[in-house]
């Protein structure tokens, strides 16, 4: 069960994350589905290389991680994704923004209004600068929330990832504190 309500959202909480966390987030990351599009998550997690691997880097002193959870709907109160802004470099003030959902959840928006709420957080509460975002090209969703929240296309890295057989491009996207409207802009509240 996830922890408190960290940022309440319009239709969803961004809630810390605790122990009891640990089965949702496991098998999120080892769905095909999720780790397709994601590199750290391509080989399988066991809960002793998650533990190793990732737990540090989500309960850590150098990001916020926050699970993602309905109030509505048939999910109400179990997490279906997770939004991150990892690592933060608060000397630069800048971070990078990731971002998964379990399939149970795609296409009803949770990922936009999440992100948003936590771009937010990372531009008016720690200060920062820029936060960046990557997709591979293929993900066109990944792409399109990029786009939706704001991000400029910043170049492209030629053919550096693999996916299903073959090289794909990783797509860079960046945005900065004075081009940040606010969730609002973004979700049309």
């Amino acid at each position: 069960m996830p922890g408190p309500t960290f940022i309440t959202c319009d239709r969803i909480d961004l809630k810390t994350i605790e122990e009891e966390d640990l089965p949702f987030l496991r098998e999120g990351v080892n769905h095909p589905d999720v780790r397709r599009y994601i590199d750290v998550f391509r080989t399988p997690h066991t809960e002793e290389r998650y533990r190793e691997e990732l737990w540090p880097i989500e309960t850590g002193d150098d990001g916020v991680t926050l699970l993602t959870v309905p109030r509505e709907d048939e999910h109400a109160g179990d997490p279906v994704g997770s939004v991150q802004l990892y690592p933060i470099d608060h000397a630069r003030g800048w971070a990078n923004l990731g971002v998964w959902f379990h399939p149970k959840a795609w296409g009803r928006g949770y990922a936009l209004e999440a992100c948003a709420h936590l771009l937010d957080y990372g531009f008016r509460r720690l200060r920062l600068h820029r936060i960046s975002a990557s997709a591979m090209a293929p993900n066109e969703a990944s792409v399109a929330l990029c786009e939706r929240l704001g991000f400029v296309h910043e170049g492209t890295v030629r053919e550096a990832s693999f996916v299903g057989g073959e090289r794909v491009d990783d797509e860079s996207y960046g945005l900065l504190v004075h081009e940040w409207e606010g969730p609002e802009a973004v979700l049309g509240e």
